[in-house]
């Protein structure tokens, strides 16, 4: 199994191994391009999706692995459906939680004053779009970006911990007491926030509607997508979409729950897809 993190620039992490059985998977994580322990840290050179798409099958090809499970959460999910398009022969089944799709629509959901998180989170919305210039705050991709780039190193950390704070106040279906503290470390938040807005103002390197024009390429392959209800993130809209087009895939939305994979009813979801998929795939445990 392929485990693939979210951002862009979200770096791998532990926790994502306990959706999975290490008794009946081979667990890959690994980092992708400019975050966590990849090197050069925030490098934006040769870093967009087809690379990313390619190095994910050269891990493949590495570990000698014919076919896999690929799961992807968020940005993740993304990757894992592109990953498919291109390699569609080496993928046994996607585990998915809420997709993002890279949209305009899903773009101005998050970041648009007229977006769902905005309305939902004014005032959080306020605190972010209130650290740009004024001639920025009608497009904040833009005007964060601007400020990543800044010669002001101070000015660029200070970007791009507001940034990181308003994606991860967001993420949680309450929001946490601790954002600041939790989302402002500003050495993982400045990778973030740069390869995030890189690959936003690029649109994902992709054409508007190209993850459910193309999706009938997997209609082959089953999937489960997993998305909590009242995510501010990513909207569910999206997945309901990919399921309503994806012959394969069951779409399972969870009650009480937001964009968070470690929200306990996200966790148990996950946790039972995967036993399902290594039951269909190993045979189930006596």
């Amino acid at each position: 199994m392929i485990v693939l993190h979210g951002g862009p620039g979200g770096g791998r992490s532990q926790r994502l191994n306990r959706f999975f059985d290490p008794e009946r998977y081979r667990i890959i994580l690994f980092d992708q391009r400019g975050c966590g322990r990849s090197t050069p840290y925030g490098e934006l050179d040769d870093n967009d999706a087809a690379a990313l798409i390619d190095d994910i099958d050269k891990i493949r090809t590495h570990f000698e692995i014919n076919k896999w499970v690929v799961f992807g959460g968020s940005w993740g999910a993304q990757l894992a459906i592109r990953y498919g398009f291109k390699f569609p022969q080496h993928v046994y089944n996607f585990i998915l939680r809420s997709p993002f799709l890279g949209r305009q629509q899903d773009m101005d959901w998050r970041f648009s004053a007229s977006g769902g998180a905005a309305q939902i989170y004014p005032d959080h919305y306020h605190r972010f779009v209130d650290k740009l210039p004024e001639q920025h705050r009608s497009n904040p991709i833009a005007g964060y970006r601007e400020l990543f780039n800044s010669a002001n190193q101070f000015e660029q950390l200070a970007a791009a911990r507001e940034w990181s704070i308003w994606k991860g106040g967001l993420s949680h279906l309450l929001p946490l007491a601790d954002a600041e503290h939790r989302f402002g470390h500003t050495h993982q938040a400045l990778a973030l926030a740069k390869i995030e807005s890189y690959f936003y103002s690029h649109h994902c390197f992709m054409a508007d509607n190209y993850i459910l024009d193309n999706i009938e390429l997997l209609n082959n392959i089953s999937a489960t997508i997993i998305h909590g209800r009242y995510d501010m993130v990513c909207k569910l809209e999206g997945s309901q979409a990919l399921a309503d087009r994806w012959e394969a895939c069951q779409l399972q939305i969870i009650p009480g729950a937001g964009h968070s994979s470690g929200e306990e009813a996200v966790i148990d979801a996950l946790i039972q897809a995967s036993d399902e998929v290594a039951n269909w795939l190993f045979g189930a445990v006596v």
